[in-house]
């Protein structure tokens, strides 16, 4: 019968497996085809062009399937029936909007909870370890470290790192400033952030370049830790990756660098 086509051929016209349109169909409704008296399914002309439809949202746009699921609901209930893409684009940037708003608030109420747990911190080391565990959840990064910043020696020692499912909290050896790059040094002077998308272009001193490759650092962000015009220290996070510190993950950092600092300067005193 023309106009109505079984499994088999809706998936070599649509290029899309018979299990991926059974899926569709039973765990999201995307499509709706008829049944015969045996129970097979029956896809109309109509069903054919949503399938298509359905793939160039999700192939093409990066639609996830339960935003699809969403948007064609909408436009089913629209008044008169819509599905033109200012209507798409509409609907997916309300659910994005929203999701956006839930994770915000997630992360800041695990960003609350780093902090609670740094002011009841009892030594150095733990409130160290707590601060390097926080900010590497909360940004996803490869690795997170703390390095305090020793003026009367001009010298970044790294008191706790976090890489993987492993926290260390002792201090390595001191790194001297006057080796790090010029403008990593300037902005220390300045006590404002720095960063490189990608530490292979960059010529840095042997000790530098070795703690990178141990800790497996291709780029990083560091955030200044300070309180009133003191120098503290650094928050620092890191990726594998060339460009793999986002502008979320930097602003993580800054609001935990933030309020992190006259802690960290407490107990950096008492060391």
């Amino acid at each position: 019968m023309a106009g109505v086509y079984k499994i088999g051929v809706v998936s070599k016209k649509v290029g899309l497996s018979p299990g991926t349109l059974r899926l569709w169909e039973d765990q999201f409704g995307l499509l709706t085809p008829d049944r015969s008296r045996g129970g097979t399914r029956l896809y109309s002309d109509a069903d054919v062009e949503r399938a298509r439809y359905v793939r160039r949202l999700l192939r093409g746009r990066g639609y996830t399937l339960e935003a699809i699921a969403r948007i064609l609901e909408e436009a089913r209930h629209a008044s008169p029936p819509t599905l033109d893409r200012e209507t798409i684009e509409n609907i997916y940037l309300r659910e994005a909007t929203n999701r956006a708003f839930i994770e915000e608030g997630r992360r800041m109420v695990m960003v609350q909870a780093t902090l609670r747990n740094l002011n009841r911190a009892e030594s150095a080391h733990e409130a160290a370890t707590t601060l390097v565990a926080g900010v590497k959840a909360l940004t996803g990064a490869y690795s997170a470290s703390l390095g305090l910043y020793r003026r009367e020696s001009n010298t970044m020692v790294f008191l706790a790192s976090a890489s993987g499912d492993t926290i260390a909290a002792r201090p390595r050896p001191p790194l001297q400033i006057s080796r790090f790059p010029r403008r990593w040094q300037e902005a220390i002077d300045a006590r404002e952030p720095f960063a490189d998308p990608d530490l292979l272009g960059v010529n840095l001193p042997i000790e530098v370049s070795s703690r990178a490759t141990q800790d497996r650092a291709r780029s990083f962000h560091a955030e200044p830790l300070a309180i009133a015009d003191e120098m503290v220290g650094v928050l620092i996070v890191a990726s594998p990756r060339p460009r793999g510190i986002g502008s979320e993950a930097q602003r993580v950092c800054e609001r935990l660098a933030v309020a992190a600092g006259p802690a960290i300067h407490y107990f950096a005193s008492r060391l």
